[in-house]
């Protein structure tokens, strides 16, 4: 099977010549143009020949559209230094309006996008990182999240006027991300918690501005679904037209086994995610691969971390993962 052969049998549960791997991880020095994006993104697919390409766009390229600006890393594993957020406040947030997904730092990630597909040709399927609406509100407001849950109890009209101006310009990017030759999105967020939200603030403050983004690419093949954190609200998205759910296996989340039962659809996980994979020895990653493969039996199974990995992973264990799939 060729990668993209490979990825879609697993998708749909077919028998597949090896479980397809993947591994995703910021180089904080490589994110601050198109071209440094596309660069290391090339690179990583080149070294360690995964069978589907996620590249790691900066976290806030998202609230950037709208004036949050950073002080960019020229360090691997340095994070990029929030300068200012696009609102000082609830009002400002609440008076968002929905900007050109064309433009900008969404263009940016257009332009880096139309590039890896370019150079990594038509085979591996490649799926673009969107942010939910809500996670991306965290890095628009003085106070990130604390800021975005206050004003979730105290202004939720604000917050939910800020948030479909937010969807609207993220579904016109989704669509831009498909038309530039990608089979789906990377769709994540890391807020719907049983620590941070109750299902019915889920159901309020996350569904009416995610729907409409994943409407938008509802019949790409390859949708992944990052429910990201411990104790996740995870069934609260198995509507959502995904083809793929990852997720890490921690504390209050589902076994790979529990999510495809749940689901119906293939699970992208099995190894462990930042910090513990970074310090983790070799053997130790292998076993826990192999335990993962034995878990799914190599059906409805792609092989990757439950969330990225430290920028600085040792690429000796990325190595190694790769021969645990291909012998």
């Amino acid at each position: 099977m060729n990668k993209r052969e490979r990825c879609m049998a697993a998708v749909k549960g077919e028998p597949v010549d090896r479980v397809p791997v993947g591994f995703w991880l910021h180089n904080f020095a490589c994110e601050g143009t198109a071209k440094a994006l596309a660069d290391e993104t090339v690179r990583l697919m080149q070294t360690f020949d995964w069978d589907f390409v996620k590249p790691q766009s900066r976290a806030t390229c998202f609230a950037e559209m709208w004036g949050t600006r950073i002080e960019s890393s020229s360090q691997r594993a340095v994070q990029f230094k929030m300068t200012r957020p696009a609102c000082m406040n609830a009002a400002e947030f609440g008076a968002l309006t929905p900007v050109d997904a064309s433009g900008g730092a969404l263009g940016e990630q257009l332009e880096a996008y139309l590039d890896i597909r370019r150079r990594v040709g038509p085979e591996p399927p490649l799926a673009a990182t969107i942010f939910s609406p809500l996670m991306t509100a965290t890095f628009m407001l003085p106070g990130g999240r604390d800021a975005v849950f206050a004003m979730m109890r105290k202004q939720p009209d604000a917050l939910e006027a800020g948030l479909a101006a937010i969807s609207k310009t993220l579904t016109d990017h989704a669509k831009n991300c498909m038309q530039a030759g990608f089979e789906g999105l990377f769709f994540a967020s890391n807020v719907a918690t049983k620590a941070l939200m109750s299902v019915e603030e889920v159901r309020r403050f996350e569904h009416p501005f995610n729907r409409p983004i994943m409407a938008a690419v509802k019949d790409a093949p390859f949708n992944i679904l990052h429910a990201c954190g411990d104790h996740t609200h995870f069934d609260e998205f198995i509507d959502y037209p995904a083809t793929v759910f990852s997720w890490a296996t921690t504390p209050g989340n589902p076994t790979l086994t529990e999510a495809r039962e749940r689901t119906g659809r293939a699970v992208l996980g099995g190894l462990p995610t930042k910090p513990e994979i970074g310090r983790m020895p070799v053997d130790e990653l292998v076993r826990i691969a192999h335990a993962s493969l034995a878990e799914t039996g190599g059906r409805h199974h792609l092989l990757g971390p439950g969330c990225s990995i430290n920028p600085d992973t040792p690429e000796a264990l990325m190595q190694a993962i790769g021969k645990v799939v291909r012998g």
